[in-house]
């Protein structure tokens, strides 16, 4: 007779046995069904939200597209300080008139496809209402391994996988962080696996992919702080609240912290609820500072970097708040025996 047929079971094992699972597919398919929302959301329908423009030209062709409730427009003088605007990661693109009567529309590949196609679109309606020929100059284009500029946005997702997983691995095998000992020892663990993790990836999207080749040093810092911060994350909330606020940790990142992370679909073409949530969440800052890096010299990266290092530091300092407070526990229980 089996060991571990159903029948075998008393009846009150059988009807937990049965609750659990239909408790955990439940949740799966919730889980399933709220990443199917907040993707489409992001990014079945991407449409033109706010897109910042830096303008050097005529009083009525600005008027024109300040007319456009979509457009933030700050006026330049002439075509080189609009040009260092976007350069400069301070616009999402330029428009100026140049001396022979073109409107020359600057974007930035590198700041994603489909941002610069929409900065594109926006220039030659307002050219061709003006009755201007249209010049596009790219200012910083992506490389020929990464055409559609989205490498950088799946090199972070993949990593925020490992750093949580792998995390999670080791509080498993490592167990509580219940002393300095082992708080540094934890540290020391989830930085050497972020240098893995980060050298992996770099060496995949550099010489393998061919895509992010310029600056490998500082694509594998730039990981390596991300990883950090996304593992220290989940780290310190599973130390200062368990296993279960770490999971729901994990379970928001990877539903909201995708979708906003302005990877296929850039922030100007996010709507309000995810544009805001892109600079907040580490994904956004992850994929923003590697194209900061990768195509900009590094413009526009103090925002990101910061926000990388405040979730690493709060990861931090959870880990620290816990690990006291079971010491200052101990010692009372030692103290009252």
């Amino acid at each position: 007779m089996g060991r571990h047929r159903t029948a075998d079971l008393p009846p009150h094992r059988d009807r937990a046995a049965v609750r659990t699972t239909v408790l955990a597919l439940t949740a799966l398919a919730v889980f399933v069904v709220a990443m199917v929302a907040s993707y489409s959301g992001a990014f079945a329908k991407p449409v033109l939200h706010h897109m910042t423009v830096a303008v050097a030209a005529p009083p009525e062709l600005v008027d024109g597209l300040r007319a456009r409730e979509a457009l933030s427009i700050s006026e330049v003088d002439g075509a080189g300080a609009a040009r260092q605007q976007v350069l400069e990661r301070r616009t999402d693109t330029a428009f100026a008139v140049s001396p022979d009567g073109h409107l020359v529309v600057y974007v930035a590949g590198g700041g994603g496809h489909s941002v610069a196609a929409a900065a594109e679109a926006v220039g030659r309606a307002a050219a061709e209402r003006a009755g201007m020929p249209v010049v596009v100059d790219d200012v910083a284009p992506t490389s020929a391994g990464d055409p559609s500029g989205t490498v950088e946005f799946y090199a972070v997702i993949f990593a925020s996988i490992g750093a949580s997983l792998g995390a999670a691995l080791l509080g498993r095998t490592m167990g509580a962080v219940t002393t300095p000992t082992t708080l540094l020892l934890r540290t020391l663990s989830l930085s050497g696996f972020s240098a893995v993790l980060a050298g992996a990836v770099t060496v995949y999207v550099g010489p393998v992919l061919d895509a992010l080749t310029a600056h490998p040093w500082q694509v594998f810092a730039v990981l390596w702080l991300y990883s950090m911060a996304v593992g220290g994350a989940v780290s310190g909330v599973a130390a200062a609240f368990g296993t279960a606020a770490s999971v729901a940790l994990g379970v928001f990142l990877v539903v909201v912290g995708n979708a906003a992370a302005a990877g296929p679909v850039g922030r100007p073409l996010l709507s309000g609820f995810y544009s805001t949530l892109s600079s907040v969440v580490p994904q956004g800052s992850g994929v923003s500072l590697l194209r900061s890096v990768s195509y900009f010299g590094g413009h526009g990266a103090g925002t990101p970097l910061l926000t990388l290092a405040a979730w690493a530091s709060a990861g931090a300092l959870l880990a620290v708040l816990a690990t006291v407070g079971r010491r200052w526990r101990f010692v009372d229980f030692v103290a009252w025996r």
